[in-house]
């Protein structure tokens, strides 16, 4: 069926109304997707694009985890609509980070969980990142220390202890990811919480906790529980 551009504008207003009177909820994930794509791709009917997406990628929050290479194996999908949804995901990423920033404290790791998840939780590669809090539990600094392979990372506690003493921290919580998935922490994991909790008390500095990220799902080894 040959699609005209008046009934495809037709049809792309009548899903920004229902979003717009509605919300989300009145929208499918396929149909999210297709209005979404209508602001890289304007001239093409984006729906059976939005659908092989989900069906190769399973799901909306594993659409914004893939890197651009893979997106532009679906067809229809170029490096500028690639780079358009890194771009949103990078944004949502940036809002979470800034809901922490500005937060009254830090109490649990409920309070940072979706943005480390968002942050590091679907990286192909192990990655240490460390969170620095100063005396009333305000995040003061966060990077990624350090990249490893896609079951290890190196684990450096100079270079973590420089930061946070770079930054006055009084305390630190350490987070890394699982690429495999599985959040539950190895004996090594309890290792490094034990080696670095040691290292940080000689500068005063308290190791809050140690998570453990995937994509769905934060392991606290201070609770022993998943977030």
């Amino acid at each position: 069926m040959i699609v005209t551009e008046d009934h495809r504008h037709g049809h792309r207003e009548r899903l920004r109304n229902r979003l717009l009177k509605t919300g989300r909820e009145s929208l499918a994930d396929y149909e999210l997707l297709e209005l979404l794509l209508t602001y890289s791709i304007p001239r093409k009917d984006t729906k059976a694009i939005a659908k092989n997406l989900l069906h190769r990628f399973g799901s909306f929050s594993a659409i914004f985890d893939q890197p651009v290479e893979r997106l532009q194996e679906i067809k229809g999908i170029g490096s500028f609509t690639a780079t358009f949804f890194m771009a949103i995901k990078e944004f949502m990423v940036r809002y979470l980070e800034q809901e922490i920033e500005y937060s009254e404290t830090i109490s649990s790791p409920k309070d940072i969980s979706k943005f480390i998840q968002s942050h590091i939780g679907s990286n192909p590669r192990e990655n240490l990142m460390i969170l620095c809090l100063d005396d009333a539990k305000h995040l003061v600094y966060q990077e990624c220390v350090i990249e490893g392979t896609v079951d290890q990372a190196p684990f450096y506690p100079r270079e973590i202890m420089k930061t946070a003493l770079i930054y006055n921290a009084t305390a630190l919580i350490l987070v890394h990811n699982h690429p495999s998935g599985d959040p539950i922490p190895s004996e090594n994991d309890h290792v490094i919480t034990q080696k670095l909790e040691q290292i940080a008390g000689l500068f005063d500095i308290q190791l809050l906790d140690h998570i453990i990220v995937t994509p769905r799902n934060s392991f606290s080894l201070k609770t022993g529980a998943l977030v």
